[in-house]
């Protein structure tokens, strides 16, 4: 056999050398291989709570790493409950998160645009921590069941208010809406516009598969005893220099435009424009009277709004139609906050 020559032996020396650099590297990257808690990949599943996983760049300053870590999970557990909304089907919800406190909102129509008060739930907790080698990570959990405790109690104190408030009513249930009831009817909306807002978010955290929060027989003819109140009373607002915009922002509302009405709309607006970079800029201002049963006058707001347009009629509908509704607005606010 033919000895080797001295090339092929250096040849051969580099290439073992190589070798065992390559395996040396392997190795080593093998240990430094980070093995993180099996939370960070899979949290934990439970008909009780939710859970979030967040994470966040490892820093000197641990404690703020944290915190943003916790944001990054409080924000995912929000995430799962925007998917329960698609899931339940109440469209225009959504769900955003500020510091654990997920907040639940819906455009809503009709007399439930009432401004509701949002029942105080508990922000989400820490559950456990980790410090990795360029990562720090956050396992956030809310109880889902204190939640939906807390929310069914709210809706049955609710439900005996609106009961309660029913039964001042001078006319039973299913007869005609009477005038006189007019101020009883008002206190109701804001109550059932409470009572939606609270089920929206019972059925966030609820598991059951029955619709949570489900109203009583009685309750929902009270209910249906309100809508058909507002449709009978209706809004008069024929008289008015805005008739159809008003009209249009009634409906919106929930309040049937209608002549003759039991409530009654005067309006006294001005319009001015000017013109700038080829758009016109219409301004208009006055006053929107209500005026009640047996014509007493009620009280009236004071309303500004603008409109913007390349043409100048454009313009000045559009004043009108952001005035109407501004007007709209504050009356039916007023109307829904009676003593």
């Amino acid at each position: 056999m033919t000895k080797p020559s001295v090339i092929q032996c250096l040849f051969m020396a580099a290439l073992a050398a190589s070798l065992s650099g390559c395996f040396s590297s392997f190795n080593q990257s093998s240990k430094d291989t980070e093995t993180l808690p099996s939370w960070v990949s899979s949290p934990p599943q439970s008909q009780t709570h939710l859970y979030g996983v967040g994470s966040a760049p490892k820093i000197d300053n641990l404690a703020l790493a944290f915190n943003q870590a916790e944001q990054s999970g409080n924000a995912q557990i929000a995430q799962q409950l925007t998917t329960q909304v698609s899931q339940i089907n109440t469209q225009n919800t959504q769900v955003s998160s500020n510091n654990g406190k997920e907040q639940v909102s819906k455009v809503q129509t009709a007399y439930t645009q009432v401004a509701t008060a949002p029942i105080e739930l508990e922000q989400a907790i820490n559950e456990e921590r980790y410090v990795g080698k360029q990562y720090v990570y956050a396992l956030q959990s809310i109880d889902r069941s204190r939640i939906v405790s807390r929310l069914k109690s709210a809706i049955r104190d609710l439900d005996q208010n609106i009961i309660n408030n029913a039964e001042s009513l001078t006319t039973k249930l299913g007869e005609d809406a009477a005038p006189a009831d007019w101020q009883t009817y008002m206190r109701l909306i804001p109550a059932f516009a409470q009572r939606q807002s609270y089920v929206e978010e019972l059925q966030l955290y609820s598991t059951e598969r029955t619709l949570a929060g489900r109203a009583s027989d009685e309750v929902i003819r009270i209910e249906q005893q309100l809508n058909q109140a507002l449709l009978s009373y209706g809004v008069d607002p024929s008289k008015t220099q805005q008739a159809n915009a008003l009209a249009s922002a009634l409906s919106e509302f929930g309040m049937t435009p209608k002549s003759p009405a039991l409530f009654r709309l005067e309006s006294n607006t001005s319009q001015h424009s000017e013109q700038q970079s080829g758009r016109h800029y219409v301004f208009e201002e006055g006053s929107l009277a209500l005026f009640g049963p047996n014509n007493a006058r009620l009280a009236s707001w004071t309303v500004s709004a603008r409109g913007i347009a390349k043409d100048a009629q454009r313009a000045a509908d559009a004043a009108t139609e952001n005035w109407s509704k501004q007007a709209i607005s504050a009356m039916f606010t007023w109307l829904t906050r009676l003593e």
